[in-house]
């Protein structure tokens, strides 16, 4: 728990009844940095996020009893050190709760939640035209100079798999 009073700030592991929530949030998360609507559904968030295969672990941070964001995480190994880690897929926070502590407490939330289940660093990306998120970024970790991010999506990513024997 995180803050004081009424208004406490409460980061748990999401469960299934959050689906309809955290899809909602992924759609303005999509529009909010500019694109289009998340194609992310509720089916999505029950089927992906849960089970022995599940594709990412989800959390949940609540405000006053509500919820108020969501963080999305999916396990990473690094070899040069041979640690676990995970990497921050999603981080939001509804308009109407920020500026309250609650992202901060996502952020301490997934990192101590994963540091519990073997992490030890965790890694995120923004857009560079997302200023409010670099700055809100910069308070918690060094934002890395010489690192390139590279991405293969959609058709490049289906001609790089097409290329193998």
């Amino acid at each position: 728990m995180f803050g004081e009073g009424k208004r406490m700030i409460n980061v748990r592991p999401a469960e299934s009844d959050d689906a309809e929530a955290v899809a909602q949030m992924a759609r303005a998360l999509s529009l909010a940095d500019g694109g289009r609507p998340s194609r992310f559904t509720a089916e999505n968030f029950q089927q992906d996020g849960f089970g022995a295969k599940a594709a990412f672990h989800a959390m949940i941070a609540e405000y006053g009893g509500e919820i108020a964001g969501y963080a999305i995480t999916c396990p990473g190994y690094d070899t040069d050190s041979a640690t676990r880690g995970v990497y921050l897929a999603d981080l939001y926070v509804d308009a109407a709760f920020r500026r309250r502590g609650v992202g901060r407490a996502l952020v301490v939330g997934v990192a101590a939640h994963n540091r519990q289940h073997g992490a030890h660093w965790m890694f995120w990306s923004v857009l560079k035209r997302n200023r409010a998120a670099r700055r809100f970024y910069k308070k918690l970790a060094v934002e890395l100079k010489d690192v390139v991010v590279c991405a293969a999506f959609g058709q490049s990513f289906d001609a790089l798999a097409e290329k193998a024997p």
